[in-house]
């Protein structure tokens, strides 16, 4: 599981509008009762988006999806001990929570919500049509990564992790999925390719902590790249979680080179020709995939400003107009080349005494654009200040929106 996350509320449905042209948030007093995670699990897939939101007062979480062609809104399931992970595959969804015993279980139900079941006690990693994969925990202390099949039943053990280790899912690419167990007795990790065709692991890699850390190691991201493997490793560090990381790559030849060190991307962005990642002093780079040449960029640092990579554009929010966002692009790499101004323009009534923010992300084709609004007066809450909404807004390529959630 990734960062721990900021939350946000219900659900709103407005109408889609063209590119260029404004869409419009009603003025809703935030209760603060459930909330969208800025890092949850969503899925885009068949026209629908499917989200996860949690209930701040006793942690119940429902899956919800929206039809993005009409803004229809409809409750998949709901899981009184809260959701942590969710995944698709075919005609089914796949989640974890927790059973009346608190330990991890899977459970699966159609895309509409019907049929649920549970699957297997454990925390789900990865299905294909013939195997759900999960990770089984065993007296708190053990943990075994596990395929259970999906016609027979039959459950095979893979890989256990000692007792002083952490084994964990990364993400699947192309039919393989990838692991990586952590030894804290070591300080050290390795990182394993299941072949999901065999279910046989193979380590790939393994690595050792490159810098001061305050938490065990773990691969954040993986990419797969012309036949060359990027991965990213780590760990969350100081009481703002923030991510430190080394960028590696494994060549088609088998050799290990580093790409970057001190990242502050958990993720790993990539267009078409270029990776591109900033440090935990907030320089940022790009990295020529071709030649291996790293060249260091300027992002020019200015209030009410964010930035959001997402592979060759780079989108520019800023929330200097109380009553609006705009969203620029332009090149990625660049000081703005090729900027396209006002390439998004949301109407948004900002609270007096809150702070906004905003970040973007990829869910199947559509790009999510996520505001989060921060109240930074609230003592309480110390210097992370106090989440007091979150909107989410859906849109094309092109920059069409085409709806919104809370």
């Amino acid at each position: 599981m990734k960062k721990v996350i900021r939350m946000l509320t219900s659900v709103v449905l407005i109408l889609c509008m063209t590119a260029g042209l404004s869409i419009s948030v009603p003025d809703t007093a935030y209760a603060a009762s459930a909330y969208v995670q800025e890092y949850s699990d969503m899925i885009g897939q068949g026209g629908y988006i499917y989200y996860i939101r949690t209930s701040e007062k006793n942690g119940s979480a429902v899956i919800w999806r929206m039809k993005v062609a009409t803004g229809d809104t409809s409750k998949v399931v709901s899981e009184t001990k809260g959701i942590v992970r969710l995944i698709a595959c075919g005609q089914q969804l796949y989640y974890t929570t927790a059973n009346d015993d608190s330990q991890w279980e899977v459970r699966t139900c159609r895309l509409n919500g019907d049929d649920v079941q549970t699957v297997c006690e454990g925390s789900v990693c990865y299905a294909d049509g013939e195997n759900v994969y999960y990770i089984r925990y065993v007296k708190g202390t053990q943990a075994s990564l596990c395929a259970k099949a999906i016609d027979t039943g039959e459950v095979t053990t893979i890989k256990t992790a000692k007792t002083d280790q952490t084994i964990d899912y990364v993400c699947n690419i192309g039919g393989e999925s990838y692991y990586y167990v952590y030894d804290r007795k070591t300080d050290k990790l390795a990182l394993y390719c299941l072949h999901t065709a065999t279910n046989k692991m193979i380590r790939v890699a393994a690595e050792k902590r490159v810098a001061d850390g305050t938490s065990g190691l773990l691969v954040s991201d993986i990419r797969q790249i012309n036949g060359e493997l990027y991965y990213d490793f780590g760990s969350y560090e100081g009481s703002g979680g923030f991510w430190n990381g080394t960028i590696k790559k494994l060549t088609v030849d088998g050799k290990k080179k580093t790409v970057a060190k001190s990242v502050g991307d958990d993720q790993i962005i990539t267009g078409s020709r270029e990776l591109y990642f900033s440090t935990s002093r907030g320089d940022n780079y790009k990295y020529n995939l071709k030649t291996g040449k790293k060249t260091k960029y300027s992002l020019k640092f200015e209030k009410d400003i964010n930035y959001s990579v997402l592979g060759d554009k780079t989108y520019m929010a800023d929330t200097s107009n109380s009553k609006k966002i705009v969203i620029s692009r332009f090149t990625s790499g660049t000081d703005r080349e090729t900027l396209t101004k006002n390439f998004i323009s949301i109407s948004f009534k900002q609270k007096a005494g809150v702070s906004y923010g905003v970040s973007m992300k990829q869910v199947g084709i559509y790009n999510m654009i996520c505001v989060t609004g921060i109240d930074y007066t609230d003592p309480s809450y110390g210097w992370r200040g106090k989440p007091v909404s979150i909107n989410w807004y859906i849109t094309d390529g092109a920059g069409t929106l085409l709806g919104s959630f809370q």
